[in-house]
């Protein structure tokens, strides 16, 4: 979709024969509409990130309600067999990782990196048509200033833009989202009469105390 964004706005500066030398005041406003045009895709994929944040997180919240209720923690006397156990052990797996500081091999791409990316190409560009508009449109008075002044604007959230985004994404604390719902579940069972608190410890073990020391 942001590819297809990028399509038209390089197709309305390339029908009209703009290049990014020409200074031709009359061709100024096209610069301007295409720095709004990657602006919008920018803000679209900010969108998109919220939304994928959100999805991520209703999917932790169905997981920590599978383990609390449903779940058992793997022992001599529980098997694989007889319970389930696959969020249980994942969660114990990250924490343990987590504690003892295993480094996974460094690599140039995180997940999700994708959008950082597109936002960092998008913002370039905001940048170079807002400084052609700057200087090409200076004739244009009043309106000049207005549309140099969004420019700005533009640019500066495009910028926070891209330092928003990460935290959505390749920077998501997946581990803090299912501590969170582990506990709101762990003390919904306590509250409700569900489990005591001596059951909770003995089917969860380090999960239930791994969840309330963070």
């Amino acid at each position: 979709m942001i590819i297809l964004i990028w399509g038209g706005a390089i197709a309305i500066l390339g029908t009209v024969g703009v290049k990014f030398v020409e200074t031709s005041v009359e061709k100024a406003p096209l610069y301007f509409i295409g720095a709004t045009i990657f602006f919008i895709s920018n803000l679209i994929l900010y969108l998109v990130v919220r939304k994928y944040h959100t999805a991520i997180d209703h999917i932790y919240k169905i997981a920590a309600y599978i383990t609390v209720f449903y779940e058992k923690r793997l022992s001599k006397s529980v098997k694989v067999g007889e319970n389930y156990s696959w969020e249980t052990i994942n969660f114990e797996i990250m924490a343990h990782d987590i504690k003892n500081g295993t480094k996974k091999r460094k690599s140039f791409y995180k997940a999700n990196d994708e959008y950082k990316v597109l936002t960092l190409i998008s913002l370039v560009l905001i940048t170079i048509l807002s400084g052609i508009f700057f200087y090409t449109g200076s004739t244009m008075g009043i309106i000049h200033i207005i549309m140099s002044s969004t420019c700005i604007l533009y640019i500066a959230s495009s910028l926070y833009l891209f330092c928003e985004i990460p935290k959505y994404t390749s920077s998501i604390d997946s581990f803090g989202m299912r501590v969170r719902h582990l506990n709101n579940f762990f003390q919904y069972a306590l509250d409700t009469k569900y489990y005591t608190l001596e059951e909770i410890q003995e089917r969860f073990g380090d999960v239930y105390n791994i969840c309330r020391q963070q």
